[in-house]
């Protein structure tokens, strides 16, 4: 069965774990696949261009007293770690990001390396996935051959969702409301002490992630800043559509609004010793994945690794600093939002026949932006921006998205716009500034692919509106191989792309610098012009630097640098 037609592949997906394009006449015999690490010997499997390793535990199952607790380090195993199998994935409910299958294993923080069959002191790519902070892997969605067929070494790893990971709770050791965080560090760890025995170079180690995987990677930035435990774990960071909600949550207001109600629903909440309820075995996994019903997470601050929210430590706010000597690239894509849109249509699109069921009223509409801007502290006037994004004829916006209004559309992609521009493109430019203005070497994309191949197979006709350059899209450019892009739909042009965007990704790994050696493409630091590199199929190379106000137009920041506000 193909990628097209399982709806496991839908987001973050591609078919099969590891897997690639490529030819090898080597047989297992003539390649060593055993190396060892700290813990063992472990055995990986020989396949086309790479060895890889699936499923290596870096920590000891966070079971038992290590539920809600800090990740310890792995034990010693006893001969040799068949590598062949990816590990659990970390506990999350089915939806569109998995296949809508629940993973229900509390075992689950396993990594998985990917190396090609010669070489040392290789750069290092370690991939932080996203999802939410609820949901995803570092497991079969993703296909780095292309990345390793280009001498890096490349990491993925699980780490500890939604409640597991993310709760803020009084009573719980410091660091909750970090824990999936902490994870990530204990990981980066385990790269430190291991990675040469897999050709890798500690020395050199980029971390990359997208959306809750890009935010994770901006926080293990401000932690490295703050001296408080990823200093020293990494050298260069690329966050993909990961800088929204930089405030992130404060831990006395997590522990109120979230922990509160969580430890009550658990049961909890008279409990003398609340670490030891949470974490009695009469507590099931189920119980916990109920509790947590559709709730999203995002780390806290004020403690544990993180002293500072991400943007106190962007604008150098009161003791809050940010490393000057890791290298940053960092971007969004054209229309982030329309994903999330999606996913709502998703489910009716299931049903036998399928109903899609858009945003199609201003009822509706009124009632999906007030829940989406409802978490914006500076209070939003909620019923303006809503006017302001639907009137066409006198819109305050520089980039009306809406011309027509009778267009049956226009109140998803006005919701899917507003999503795009206050959540992620705005933010995401204003860190690209504030990086730049604190000396540290930033290069910033904009991927705008309109056409890219979709995620969701046929259930993509299925919906009411275009997808666009939506949110995630740009990572099968990168960590998917050619022949599930094409399976997708993708056009030699938009390979083409996928190539250069991999070389650049590949080029940032090595040397904090994202150019292309040949020339063809000089990709200059923000700071040097305010420039932007633009992925799209029919412009590649130095002709594909824009500057960064083509995309602060395209997304209203203006707007949003000073929205209507309700009267205090």
């Amino acid at each position: 069965m193909s990628c097209s037609t399982v709806l496991a592949a839908t987001l973050l997906a591609g078919c099969g774990g590891g897997g690639g394009s490529g030819s090898d006449d080597e047989t297992p015999t003539q390649v060593n696949t055993e190396t060892t690490v700290s813990q063992g010997k472990v055995n990986g499997t020989n396949e086309p261009g790479m060895i890889a390793f699936r499923g290596i535990p870096y920590a000891q199952p966070p079971v038992g007293n290590l539920r809600f607790a800090p990740p310890q380090p792995a034990g010693a195993w006893e001969g040799t770690l068949q590598a062949d199998e990816f590990g659990n994935n970390c506990p999350q409910t089915g939806s569109a990001f998995n296949g809508f299958a629940d993973s229900l294993d509390e075992d689950c923080l396993f990594l998985n390396v990917y190396k090609p069959k010669s070489g040392n002191n290789l750069p290092v790519m370690v991939w932080i996935h996203g999802g939410a902070f609820i949901t995803g892997s570092g497991g079969e969605s993703y296909e780095p051959f292309r990345l390793v067929s280009e001498d890096v070494v490349v990491v993925t790893m699980n780490y500890r969702l939604g409640i597991l990971g993310f709760l803020p709770a009084a009573g719980l050791p410091e660091g909750n409301g970090q824990f999936g965080l902490l994870d990530q560090q204990l990981a980066l760890e385990w790269v430190q002490e291991n990675i040469g025995a897999f050709g890798g170079n500690p020395d050199n180690v980029t971390i990359f992630g997208e959306s809750a995987g890009g935010h994770s990677v901006l926080s293990q930035l401000v932690s490295a800043g703050a001296s408080t435990g990823s200093e020293g774990l990494f050298h260069k960071a690329i966050v993909q559509s990961g800088a929204y909600q930089p405030t992130q949550i404060p831990q006395a207001v997590g522990e109120t609004v979230i922990g509160a109600p969580v430890v009550a629903a658990l049961g909890c909440e008279s409990a003398p010793d609340v670490a030891a309820c949470l974490r009695d075995e009469g507590i099931t996994t189920e119980e916990i994945l109920t509790a947590q019903g559709d709730m999203w997470f995002n780390p806290t601050w004020g403690q544990g690794m993180l002293p500072h929210s991400i943007q106190a430590a962007l604008t150098q706010q009161g003791d809050a600093t940010f490393p000057q000597g890791v290298p940053v690239m960092t971007g969004n894509n054209l229309n982030e939002g329309r994903l999330f849109l999606a996913l709502d249509e998703i489910p009716f699109l299931l049903m036998d026949p399928p109903s899609p069921n858009p945003v199609d009223t201003r009822d509706e509409y009124d009632t999906e932006l007030t829940a989406l801007l409802g978490t914006d502290p500076r209070g939003l006037d909620v019923a303006q921006i809503g006017n302001d994004y639907l009137n066409t004829s006198n819109s305050p916006l520089n980039s009306p998205v809406v011309t027509d209004p009778a267009d049956p559309d226009r109140f998803t992609l006005a919701l899917a716009s507003i999503q795009t521009s206050w959540r992620f493109a705005c933010n995401q430019i204003d860190q690209v500034e504030s990086l730049s203005a604190q000396g540290v070497n930033t290069y910033g994309y904009w991927f705008t692919d309109q056409d890219a191949p979709s995620l969701f197979g046929p259930l993509t006709a299925g919906l009411s509106f275009d997808l666009g350059a939506a949110h995630a899209l740009e990572i099968q450019y990168v960590l998917n191989s050619e022949e599930t892009m094409r399976e997708r739909g993708a056009t030699d042009a938009q390979i083409d792309l996928s190539e250069q965007m991999i070389q650049y990704w590949v080029q940032f790994a090595r040397n904090g610098n994202p150019s292309l050696d040949d020339g063809t493409a000089t990709w200059t630091a923000y700071g040097n012009g305010s420039e932007l590199m633009e992925l799209e199929p029919s412009t590649l190379g130095n002709a594909a630097l824009v500057n960064a106000s083509m995309a602060e137009d395209a997304h209203n920041c203006a707007y949003w640098d000073n929205p209507p506000l309700l009267p205090r």
